[in-house]
This record gives structure tokens, C-alpha cells and sequence, in this order.
């Protein structure tokens, strides 16, 4: 079972107000997200990012309420017994034109300013991050990316059995 560390770009496409479960209420804006995570449970990476393809029922993790909302559009990540996560997190933070939204969203269980960070308009470039953790890490393996799922109906809008195109 493959573990590893990973990011999730997603999309909002209105500005929202949402409960975060025990977090409590974040404003956030219309654009682009991404959020860091780290898979090294039973599941491993597979496994997990299996569970952040689809919205969640029953949200575990403060991402699984966000997913409520925004659209998985992108995934990037990282086969590896080391754990980046927080190394990630802090090359994200320090990008041209990042915002935490969120003080401590889905950092509850580390020192990290955060795990979810804004982007705008326009998603950060994975060339630019992978060389930027080339230059950190240069023994890790590459960074490698994953298309999200085709879309739930739900998710389309739709309400009847609908298939993707």
C-alpha cells in the first residue's frame, strides 16, 4: 500500500459562507483552492484520495466540508514514505498571490498556518511547484498528477440517473 502526500485543487465557483464542523463558520471567496494532505493510514494514498473524489455523507476532515461545496479539479501527488505535508504546505504559503483563508483549516493537528490556501482566478502552476520541491527535496520522487472523477449527477445539477460524457 502506497502512502504519500498530496494536494487537492478545487474550485468554488461563488463566494460562500460554510460550516466547518467543529471549526466553525469560514467566509470564503469565489476561485481557487488548494489543500494539503497527507495519506500514511491502512488506505494509504489510494484510499484516500478514493474518499476526497467524492463528496462525503459523513464529513471526517475539514476538506469533506469544503467538498460540499467546491469542485475537485485537480490532484497532485506524491508516492513516498516521507511525509511532505507540512513542507508542502509552507512552499504553497509562500507562492506570489496566496492567501490563508482560513487560519488553521485542516492544520488542527500540527503547528502549520494552515493546510488550504486561495489562489484567485487561477490555480498555482504545478511546474512551478514541482521545481520549487525539486530544489528542497531533490531525492523525492516527482510529483505526478491524477484528473478528479467524472462528476457525481448530484454534483452536475442533475437529479435523475446521469452518466458523464
Amino acid at each position: 500500500m502506497a502512502h504519500g502526500t498530496y494536494i487537492l485543487i478545487l474550485h468554488l465557483p461563488e463566494a460562500q459562507r460554510l460550516e466547518i464542523g467543529k471549526f466553525g463558520m469560514v467566509a470564503l471567496s469565489a476561485g481557487y483552492y488548494a489543500y494539503v494532505g497527507s495519506a500514511f493510514g491502512s488506505g494509504g494514498l489510494s484510499g484516500r484520495l478514493r474518499h476526497h473524489r467524492h463528496v462525503a455523507e459523513k464529513p471526517h476532515w475539514h476538506v469533506d466540508y469544503l467538498r460540499r461545496a467546491a469542485r475537485l479539479t485537480a490532484i497532485w501527488m506524491q508516492e513516498s514514505e516521507i511525509r511532505r505535508e507540512h513542507e508542502w504546505a509552507a512552499i504553497l504559503g509562500n507562492m506570489p498571490g496566496v492567501a490563508i483563508p482560513a487560519a488553521r483549516f485542516g492544520a488542527s493537528d500540527c503547528r502549520c498556518p494552515a493546510h488550504l490556501f486561495y489562489f484567485g482566478d487561477m490555480p498555482p502552476l504545478l511546474e512551478i511547484f514541482q521545481e520549487t520541491v525539486r530544489r528542497h527535496f531533490p531525492n523525492d520522487t516527482a510529483i505526478s498528477t491524477s484528473p478528479p472523477s467524472p462528476l457525481s449527477a448530484s454534483e452536475r445539477g442533475e437529479t435523475k440517473h446521469a452518466f458523464y460524457r
